[in-house]
């Protein structure tokens, strides 16, 4: 049995998603009662408040299918955005929005531009889809989009750009990115992926939705609940585009793949300003501490919009976070973005944070 002959053709290179490890994995594998997550950049504060109050709320209606679309969910964005339920569209995390998009519009041999160091869920959904991947180079560790305008063919469907870039944490230049969205053909689909646009301050922030509200049609933008929101295990993400868009990827997404809980949860959230301030506030605050423990250490570091930071160890970046792994501090390495030295790590709550400097500095001899 040779499985070519069964598969699509178009996954046969695709490289394994690795996810970061997770604390029952760790407890099996190690033994270990006291572990701390600090990998996959989720919310050390845990959900909202009120989006857990919404949970308990729904144990008599788990036997029911959500509403199609999600027409609740589409009005409270539509309130939150100042835009039209039209305008969005849901999936399971951001991840489902990026395979609905990619579905809905990428064509055999159709070509999308993607950063040679980003999320690697582009080039997934596009070989799935049998389009032909065009890789730029990066400006340093920024985005190059000098060197994306000279990729851009008539063949070229999407440019994918995560904005601030993962694994990086850095934010692209304002008026460098505004200038750029503006100047791409019409034909070709901007994708501008800002999962973690809530954490990134307001001179880094291009105002995308503004763009949209006033009509531009070839720009998709993708952000997620998993990251400010806390609700990364409830996998809700949303998508907001033009009319015309948003119905192609409404005809390919799967009917309910948004659930009854995650919808309620998601609308109980965007109402939590409180949970949501207090997880930005936090944020900044240790991310303050990070770079002040950074810089004693002599450790070089990238800035972050984002609720993690890219550190260079100056050694091997997987044997580091193997080590703090044996002291129960799961954090991720960054080899597998061409940072071979690098750990990625999530910025925690207080204590969390103490203890990795503590054994980070052990194991450095720092």
């Amino acid at each position: 049995m040779n499985i070519k002959d069964y598969a699509n053709s178009g996954i046969l290179e695709i490289k394994e998603y690795i996810p970061g490890k997770s604390i029952k994995h760790v407890e099996r594998e190690l033994n270990l009662s006291e572990i701390y997550k600090m990998a996959s950049n989720e919310n050390p504060n845990g959900a909202s408040p009120r989006a857990k109050e919404a949970y308990r709320s729904l144990g008599d209606h788990l036997h029911k299918y959500p509403e199609i679309y999600n027409p609740e969910l589409m009005a409270k964005f539509a309130q939150k955005l100042n835009l039209k339920p039209e305008n969005i569209t849901t999936g399971n995390g951001g991840d489902g929005v990026i395979y609905n998009f990619g579905m809905a519009f990428i064509n055999d041999g159709d070509e999308a531009i993607i950063p040679e160091i980003t999320f690697p869920v582009y080039e997934t959904i596009t070989k799935i889809m049998r389009g032909i991947p065009v890789f730029t180079k990066m400006k340093g560790t920024l985005i190059d989009l000098d060197d994306i305008y000279k990729k851009i063919t008539s063949k070229t469907k999407v440019i994918y750009i995560c904005n601030p870039n993962n694994p990086t944490g850095e934010a692209m230049p304002v008026k460098e990115l505004t200038q750029f969205m503006q100047n791409i053909p019409e034909k070709t689909i901007l994708f501008l992926d800002e999962a973690y646009i809530e954490f990134t301050e307001e001179k880094y922030n291009p105002n995308a939705l503004e763009m949209i509200r006033k009509g531009v049609k070839n720009l998709f933008i993708l952000r997620t609940f998993s990251k400010i929101y806390g609700l990364a295990g409830v996998r809700i993400g949303y998508g907001i585009s033009n009319p015309e868009f948003i119905k192609l990827v409404q005809l390919v997404k799967p009917p309910f793949d948004v659930s009854l809980i995650a919808e309620n949860l998601a609308i109980s959230a965007l109402d939590d300003a409180d949970f949501f301030n207090k997880t930005l506030d936090e944020t900044n605050i240790e991310k303050k501490y990070y770079y002040s423990e950074l810089d004693k250490m002599g450790l070089k570091y990238y800035k972050s919009q984002t609720n993690y930071i890219l550190i260079d160890t100056g050694i091997d970046g997987v044997s580091v976070t193997e080590k703090l792994l044996k002291k129960g501090i799961i954090v991720r390495s960054a080899k597998s973005y061409n940072f071979p030295s690098c750990i990625r790590v999530t910025i925690g709550r207080k204590k969390e944070n103490e203890l990795f400097f503590k054994y980070f500095k052990e194991i450095l001899g720092k």
